[in-house]
């Protein structure tokens, strides 16, 4: 049976991320100054590693203790040994968003072999993107798979447990409580403003869900060695994004160089992991990632260790689930996952009534992670808890009004963002990090 199953889609998706993200009337505390730094210090020893004095150390000695330990702890072996290959492509539309730009569906094998996992980008590039002429890239995981995403049903239907299809009043009802652009992207914006705009839908990969990620794990298992089998989703939708560019940053239309990562809520987990993972990605937005993205693990605020491995047990190593109630006890915690993004600018997205997601968390984590930034010349964190806009360096912490979802300001102040940070001469250009 299709996967594009219409209204149950849309209820189940709607069920799906409201289960994720209570609706409330709280708002989001700024109280930073009572509450907990966030521990151990990003420069400090880190289980047997010494101190951390120049870029060299946190290169050559740090960074690789910090995967290993994200791995172990929170997330299982991200399958990033895997390559992603183009079987086939087409063009779906020659005349995408009202003239825009062009949309293609391109075909992805990872690994190899007959029964190698398989997924589809769909990919729009603007009319002004050629060769001699390179478009940046932004990267998205989505919600609802690429035909709803990109509002275009001449892409195939993906093949999994559920997708779903925002149009009519349930379509409606989702818009107007998780906003406008929750289900698909403004893309007709997006290529009016340069960027080419690749989209994926990693539950062709790994399903979101508990009756059938593990057979997507399975899949990745059986082409990895024993400790480097994927455990957690969020491990396999992080590499997604690696298998994507090796396909893309092929094509001569498209700035490989200036990438940007983007995901919200469990996609936000995945692309700050990603962008932590793979120093080819320029640039991460990571919107309302709350715990095991951006918000601190030892932050006893918004949405629980035991809570969020409870509804989501597929998404972890089972390794983080062992330390809900003992959050203190992880030896791991997530400034140090985005002070892995350094010097490469990284937005951290939050609205004010997205308790569930722990902005004050976020906010701390960005703080904890700013040390790496100094130490490697840039501004890292500049703003207050309040999202304060006049003076912004390369982790920007975002704040609106509203709760949990992705409205029109939010992607207004994405693409000022990105113009900033991957349109060279405006800021100097893309940020790459060395290896």
């Amino acid at each position: 049976m299709p996967s594009w199953i219409g209204r149950t889609g849309a209820v189940a998706f709607a069920l799906a991320i409201s289960a994720c993200t209570p609706l409330g009337l709280n708002v989001v505390s700024t109280n930073v100054a009572s509450k907990p730094p966030a521990t151990p210090p990003v420069l400090g020893a880190f289980e047997g590693d010494p101190p951390v004095a120049s870029v060299a150390d946190w290169r050559d000695r740090r960074e690789p203790e910090l995967r290993a330990a994200f791995e172990k702890y929170v997330y299982g072996p991200v399958p990033t040994e895997l390559k992603g290959s183009e079987i086939s492509r087409r063009v779906v539309d020659p005349a995408f968003a009202g003239g825009a730009g062009v949309l293609e569906e391109i075909d992805v094998r990872v690994g190899q072999g007959a029964n190698a996992p398989t997924y589809r980008i769909a990919l729009a590039l603007p009319k002004t993107a050629t060769a001699s002429s390179p478009a940046p890239l932004i990267l998205e995981e989505n919600f609802c798979g690429n035909p709803g995403t990109m509002d275009s049903k001449l892409l195939t239907p993906p093949a999994t447990s559920w997708s779903c299809d925002d149009h009519g009043a349930i379509g409606a009802v989702i818009r107007l409580i998780f906003g406008k652009y929750i289900t698909h992207g403004p893309d007709r914006e997006i290529l009016q403003r340069g960027y080419a705009y690749a989209t994926v839908f990693p539950s062709e990969l790994v399903d979101d869900s508990s009756k059938h990620a593990q057979a997507g794990l399975d899949r990745f298992a059986a082409q990895l060695p024993e400790g480097r089998r994927p455990t957690g989703a969020i491990a396999v939708w992080a590499a997604t994004f690696g298998y994507s560019l090796d396909v893309l940053e092929t094509d001569p239309r498209i700035d490989a160089s200036r990438t940007a990562a983007f995901g919200h809520s469990r996609h936000a987990k995945a692309a700050l992991l990603a962008g932590a993972f793979d120093p080819r990605i320029a640039a991460v937005i990571a919107h309302q990632s709350g715990k095991g993205g951006a918000t601190l693990t030892r932050a006893y605020a918004g949405e629980s260790v035991k809570s969020i491995t409870k509804s989501y047990p597929y998404w972890f190593s089972p390794a983080y689930k062992t330390y809900a109630g003992k959050e203190t006890a992880i030896p791991v915690d997530q400034h140090q996952l985005i002070a892995m993004m350094a010097p490469r600018p990284v937005l951290l997205g939050n609205g004010w009534r997205d308790v569930w997601s722990d902005p004050n968390g976020s906010f701390r984590a960005a703080v904890g992670a700013e040390a790496v930034y100094r130490l490697m010349g840039v501004d890292g964190l500049m703003q207050t808890m309040i999202g304060d806009t006049k003076k912004r360096g390369e982790i920007d912490f975002y704040m609106r009004p509203g709760a949990h979802g992705i409205r029109v300001m939010d992607w207004d102040y994405f693409l000022d963002w990105l113009d900033r940070w991957l349109k060279p001469g405006v800021s100097g250009g893309p940020i790459q990090a060395s290896r």
